[in-house]
C-alpha cells in the first residue's frame, strides 16, 4: 500500500493594516489598506519556496503590520514592495513580497514569501534596497 501525500489546505488569510507610515520612510506614498494572502499566492509560494514556506506561515501577520525593514526589489519597482521581519526566538528573517497597486476593495496582495539569509538582508539594506524602520 502506498503512501498518498494529503493535499494542504488553504485559506484566505488576511494579516491586518498596511504599515504605511513605514512605508513612508522608504519613499512609498500607498493609501491605507489592509494585506491579504490569496490562495493562489500561497500555493505559489508553496511550489516556488517548498521547504521553507511553511515555515514562514506563524510570522506572516507580525511582518505585514510591523515590519523591521521595508523596500522594494530593483527588478519589481513599479509592481510591489518587500516588508522583513527578524524573528529573533528562531533566528528566521521573512520576506513578504506585495503587489503595490491595492484591489478596488482596497486590499493589498502578498506575491509570495520566503525566508532569507543575513548576507541578503545586509546587501539589500547596503544596495539601499531595504530601510531600517524599527
Amino acid at each position: 500500500m502506498s503512501k498518498r501525500k494529503t493535499p494542504t489546505r488553504f485559506t484566505p488569510l488576511l494579516h491586518g493594516p498596511l504599515p504605511i507610515t513605514q512605508l513612508e520612510k522608504f519613499g512609498l506614498m500607498l493609501a491605507e489598506g489592509s494585506v491579504a494572502f490569496t490562495i493562489p499566492a500561497q500555493k505559489h509560494a508553496l511550489r516556488s519556496h517548498p521547504d521553507s514556506f511553511m515555515s514562514c506561515l506563524p510570522y506572516l501577520a507580525q511582518t505585514v503590520t510591523t515590519p523591521h525593514y521595508v523596500g522594494q526589489s530593483p527588478r519589481h519597482v513599479e509592481a510591489g514592495f518587500e516588508l522583513v521581519r527578524e524573528v529573533r526566538a528562531t533566528g528566521a528573517i521573512v520576506l513578504v513580497a506585495a503587489l503595490i497597486k491595492p484591489t478596488r476593495q482596497g486590499t493589498y496582495l502578498v506575491k509570495s514569501t520566503s525566508p532569507i539569509d543575513r548576507f541578503k538582508l545586509e546587501n539589500r539594506l547596503r544596495k539601499g534596497h531595504l530601510l531600517s524602520v524599527q
